[in-house]
């Protein structure tokens, strides 16, 4: 890849490009409609890196396209690339979106002008671009399109310190459903946690310190064996007493609750049943 142009400098955009860049991806073609991006991107990368006004600018001349914009604009831009640029800018391209949920086929307007298609997904949460520096590199990304392409994300992905997968396109959806409920799901489940804190008159800044330790427990239980195994608490202990008391607690405090502690605490006895000799019979206080 002699060159590798980026369009869209959101969080993971930008990060891309400047860990691209700090693994000697020099020949880097960026495009954003906010100048601040561009400045912000500029003050990362101490060297030069070209500017492009349009993203069919940023194509001429390269070897990659990665589209890093939202999920929605990227049907359009692809509609736009196979308008505006030429024929001898399209043919053999690599094109790819790092969207987690669409799949290659709504770049098929390049792929008509004999572009190579591809989505790349780093399957990690980026809050900012600094975050994303620190955390994308060493995550894994799925691969989806064209073949002609792994080999070529292999070495991206490489070059990040990253674990490359392959998915089918029909996977997708569900797989970024699965991504969903991972990241986005858990930091619902933390502020309800928070919630319930403050309701016994924690602080919520100080619920939110006192829980860190006890989540990085989890996460540190959860690298070293299976959920099933990492699991603890009343539920895995076999402790329907205590369960009942939660229940009749956020009964009082926070009635909104009790469904999801229920839905909850009926999958953690799924997990307790993997690893012991508990039924859901011996939870009386979950059965509805």
């Amino acid at each position: 890849m002699k060159s590798i142009a980026i369009v869209g400098l959101g969080r993971v955009g930008s990060a891309l490009a400047i860990l691209l860049w700090q693994q000697g991806y020099r020949s880097l073609r960026v495009c954003d409609h906010n100048p601040e991006k561009i400045d912000a991107l500029r003050r990362w990368i101490d060297g030069s890196i070209t500017t492009c006004s349009t993203p069919a600018e940023a194509v001429a001349g390269a070897d990659l396209v990665l589209l890093a914009s939202q999920d929605r604009y990227i049907v359009e831009i692809a509609l736009d690339l196979a308008k505006s640029c030429s024929a001898q800018d399209l043919a053999g391209l690599y094109v790819a979106h790092l969207s987690g949920s669409l799949t290659s086929e709504v770049l098929q307007p390049l792929v008509l002008r004999e572009a190579v298609a591809f989505s790349l997904h780093p399957l990690q949460s980026v809050a900012d671009v600094e975050g994303g520096i620190q955390v994308l590199a060493g995550s894994y990304f799925s691969f989806e399109g064209d073949e002609q392409a792994f080999s070529l994300a292999e070495t991206l992905v490489t070059a990040l310190h990253g674990n490359l997968v392959r998915l089918a396109a029909a996977d997708k959806v569900l797989y970024h459903a699965a991504a969903v409920v991972s990241s986005n799901f858990f930091i619902a489940l933390e502020e309800m946690a928070i919630n319930m804190m403050a309701g016994i008159g924690v602080e919520s800044d100080t619920a939110r310190r006192m829980l860190l330790p006890l989540i990085r427990g989890s996460f540190e239980n959860l690298e070293r064996v299976s959920p099933a195994e990492a699991l603890t608490g009343p539920i895995a202990r076999g402790d329907d007493q205590t369960v009942a008391a939660h229940l009749t607690a956020l009964q009082v405090k926070f009635p909104d609750y009790v469904p999801a502690y229920r839905l909850l605490a009926g999958l953690n006895v799924d997990l307790a049943m993997q690893k012991s000799e508990l039924t859901k019979a011996d939870f009386p206080s979950l059965q509805l």
